[in-house]
């Protein structure tokens, strides 16, 4: 998993600068390295912290996740108040005064707390005990940031929440409340964003949005081996975002039929070897951890590739360790610190770890 998530670090800073080296000589008066040394300098930081969660006892992490937790939703309501969220493409999702994207900081730290809190109850099967608790826990954070609105990150952190809870043993009856809280929440956002909507349309029917379209046309013009690296010409102002949500499309261009099914049987690998380290976690609390990292990172990689391959509606979700952008970054890269430290004390007691059924079915598969 280390050399799976170094060599994705490698390609994906190679990616940030062929992708945006004409970007940043357009908007930097020629620096064509712009995109390049920030992303750089971020992979360095990703790195250390990486490092730092390996070395890590995860056990530990168990007395951290209430307080991060409430830290995350204080800054989810914090980027909300006026003047103080700066406004990124009509979503208030930044503040110049946290270094770290508070939706990304709620999707590890909701993550964190749901494994703590159902690591210690048996019963996860329980309505009012387990299932309503968790449900709270997944709805506050994401509608938290439906109010930015983020309407992307949102649904993913609906997702992640999901299948963590299904992994602890959770009927599919008791989900599907989850679900249509959901689907009633998505139509208020939307009726409230009628660009939600027009993109909801669009996909549905009305022909595929701008970047869709561009984002098509790039992965088709690299044909079956590619057109080189730098080759590209989508990337000159044609595609919007061609060094961060649509990455791929570039990678796809530049690299071909070849290396886009290299590149996501890589990710592949990757998130089988997390479910191998979940699987073989010593602990109940481990294997919930482990899979919530696993989950979390694998939905953010099969978004962004269903985005720009046309299969899901537009959203602003970065593909992990290759798109430019700090705070996805360091965030995925703590998540893998967190499975490395699992690793390291994995033991003969996973075998007794209660979860779902079919997730059972699912992670022995792995093995």
């Amino acid at each position: 998993m280390l050399a799976a998530t170094l060599v994705l670090m490698a390609v994906g800073l190679l990616m940030v600068y062929t992708s945006s080296a004409g970007l940043g000589a357009a908007r930097y008066q020629g620096d064509l390295y712009y995109y390049f040394r920030n992303q750089a300098a971020r992979i360095v930081l990703a790195f250390v912290a990486m490092v730092a969660a390996m070395n890590f006892d995860y056990h530990k992490l168990q007395r951290i996740a209430p307080w991060l937790l409430l830290f995350a939703y204080g800054a989810l309501v914090f980027v909300l108040l006026p003047g103080v969220g700066r406004e990124v493409r009509g979503a208030k999702s930044w503040s110049n005064l946290l270094p770290v994207q508070p939706s990304e900081l709620a999707r590890l730290a909701m993550v964190l707390y749901l494994c703590v809190f159902m690591a210690k109850r048996p019963d996860t099967q329980s309505f009012r005990k387990c299932i309503v608790p968790c449900f709270a826990i997944i709805l506050v954070a994401a509608g938290l940031v439906l109010l930015q609105p983020d309407l992307g990150s949102a649904a993913v952190i609906v997702l992640i929440g999901l299948v963590l809870v299904y992994a602890a043993g959770a009927k599919l009856r008791h989900l599907s409340y989850l679900v249509g809280v959901g689907a009633a929440a998505l139509i208020v956002c939307m009726l409230r964003n009628p660009y939600q909507i027009k993109r909801l349309l669009g996909f549905f029917g009305e022909g595929a949005s701008y970047q869709v379209n561009q984002s098509l046309i790039s992965l088709g013009t690299g044909g079956f081996a590619g057109t080189g690296l730098g080759g590209s010409m989508q990337k000159y102002l044609f595609l919007p975002d061609p060094h961060t949500d649509f990455v791929f499309s570039i990678f796809g261009e530049e690299t071909g039929f070849i290396g886009t099914v290299l590149l996501i049987s890589l990710f592949v690998f990757f998130l089988l070897r997390g479910l191998k380290i979940a699987a073989r976690a010593p602990d109940r609390f481990g294997l919930l951890l482990a899979l919530g990292m696993v989950v979390s990172i694998g939905a953010f990689f099969a978004v962004n590739i269903g985005v720009v391959t046309g299969l899901l509606p537009t959203t602003g979700l970065p593909l992990p360790f290759i798109s430019y952008g700090g705070s996805a970054l360091l965030v995925n890269a703590v998540s893998v610190g967190v499975l490395l430290n699992i690793s390291g004390h994995r033991g003969s007691e996973g075998g007794s770890i209660v979860m779902g059924r079919s997730m059972r079915h699912t992670i022995r598969l792995t093995e």
